[in-house]
């Protein structure tokens, strides 16, 4: 566990240290997500490439922030305010994009640690609800996160043209949120 340890979150603003943070925290968890090494260049480019890191950072409802222990980097979140998944109020939602951490950080207690942190900064800006997609294929992630309170909402599926080189068996995802 953590509790020993200095965790923090801090926000992130620089273009090339998410980037960085991106390809370090996302390589080694999830290539075999992909046909080939094609599909990984493709989606780390479509996420992290400098254009839309800057358009991202220039947007006030978009956020990144280094999750940190003892000084060190440990990981990469992404929350985006004001967007709801199905028919919701987007006023009342807060996306948790991404939350991705360097593969010798992962088993520590650092995802519940982060997602008590969001929970904290989503009643902080009186959102009714924290939302997020994991693949349905992730079980041990899905255990995760309805350990941390998050319910299954509905199925879904990513785009099979734009996501066409990700394994088709892999396109399946569901949509969990929890009430704050």
């Amino acid at each position: 566990m953590m509790s020993d340890f200095n965790f923090e979150v801090q926000p992130l603003t620089d273009i090339l240290r998410i980037k960085r943070l991106g390809y370090q925290t996302y390589l080694p968890h999830y290539t075999h997500l992909w046909y080939n090494t094609e599909g990984i260049d493709w989606y780390l480019h479509k996420c992290f490439n400098e254009t839309q890191l800057a358009l991202d950072l220039a947007n006030p409802d978009v956020s990144y922030f280094c999750i940190r222990v003892n000084g060190e980097d440990a990981g990469l979140l992404k929350l985006v305010k004001n967007k709801a998944p199905l028919d919701q109020n987007p006023q009342q939602c807060l996306y948790l994009e991404k939350i991705y951490f360097l593969k010798s950080y992962t088993g520590l207690g650092l995802g519940q640690k982060t997602m008590r942190w969001v929970f904290e900064k989503a009643r902080q800006s009186h959102f009714e609800q924290v939302w997020l997609m994991a693949m349905d294929s992730s079980q041990k992630a899905i255990e995760s996160y309805k350990k941390a309170g998050f319910s299954l909402l509905a199925p879904s599926r990513l785009d099979d043209i734009e996501f066409s080189r990700l394994k088709s068996e892999l396109r399946g995802m569901v949509i969990l949120a929890k009430k704050i």
